[in-house]
């Protein structure tokens, strides 16, 4: 079923349903679209994959070498470069952000390692070890708020990280379009409520109304989702289709994006 063009709140205001439209709109989320599209990718652009336009005073992210001890087996991992999955110059989204839910200006970048988590971390079948546990963070946000003109395609220091990765993820030209998410309504409203909205907008696919691949914002989808309210954010989703992990998510808290405070985002996925 194609969602129609007029958003959901909408449509049942002008229709008269006014008293349901403001029941469900605690459910709604504003999202921004993230497409590919055709087209180079020149310096500090938009774009999915390649090589990160990183000013001088930011080093690459890279991660901590460590030995993993999984039974009688002993793995070394050397210290290892992380992948841009995302670099998003700010003010292409301006329009697209409505809310101002994010700066406008700088570039925003996301790495990650591969890895689903710290490598610090230990449990009964892994004990790892890592060189350096100040470097041991396997995903980075940075948000660079200076002179664009500084900025140079900048290849890693060292190899990705040669558990999972051999070479730069794909590049891929973006573009960015306002959307809005809603939560399965199907878990919020009772059997009656949904049944008379059903009944009310039968055009609309009541249940999925929401965004399922890259964006910034809106509700998480996929099997296996992390939990986000007011105070806890959808950041970024990236679809990333590898095995039994399907999507891969950074949140941040609502005291940080307000603050800014884009290095306190946390890494989620979706993994079965």
């Amino acid at each position: 079923m194609k969602t129609p063009e007029i958003e959901l709140i909408d449509y049942l205001i002008n229709e008269g349903y006014s008293d349901i439209a403001e029941s469900i709109r605690p459910y709604r989320k504003s999202a921004v679209k993230i497409c590919t599209k055709e087209g180079e990718t020149p310096i500090g652009t938009s774009k999915f994959g390649g090589f990160p336009d990183l000013p001088p005073e930011i080093p690459y992210p890279t991660m901590s070498g460590y030995t993993c001890k999984r039974r009688e087996t002993t793995e070394r991992y050397e210290k290892s470069a992380m992948q841009l999955v995302a670099q998003i110059n700010l003010a292409d989204i301006a329009e697209a952000d409505a809310e101002n839910k994010l700066p406008h200006t700088g570039i925003l970048y996301f790495f990650w390692s591969g890895e689903i988590m710290p490598i610090h971390e230990s449990n009964k079948w892994v004990k790892s070890v890592a060189d350096n546990p100040e470097n041991s963070a396997y995903h980075k946000v940075i948000w660079y708020n200076g002179d664009l003109s500084q900025l140079k395609r900048t290849p890693p220091p060292v190899p990705y990280y040669t558990k999972y990765f051999e070479e730069a993820f794909e590049e891929k030209a973006v573009k960015f379009e306002k959307t809005a998410d809603y939560r399965s309504l199907g878990d919020v409203l009772d059997c009656d409520q949904f049944d008379r909205l059903c009944e009310i907008a039968p055009d609309y696919d009541i249940d999925c109304l929401y965004y399922k691949r890259n964006k910034l914002f809106g509700y998480p989808t996929g099997g296996n989702v992390p939990y986000v309210d007011e105070k806890k954010h959808l950041l970024f989703q990236y679809n990333y289709y590898v095995g039994c992990l399907w999507n891969i998510f950074w949140l941040i808290s609502d005291d940080d994006l307000k603050n800014r405070n884009f290095d306190n985002a946390f890494f989620d996925c979706d993994l079965d």
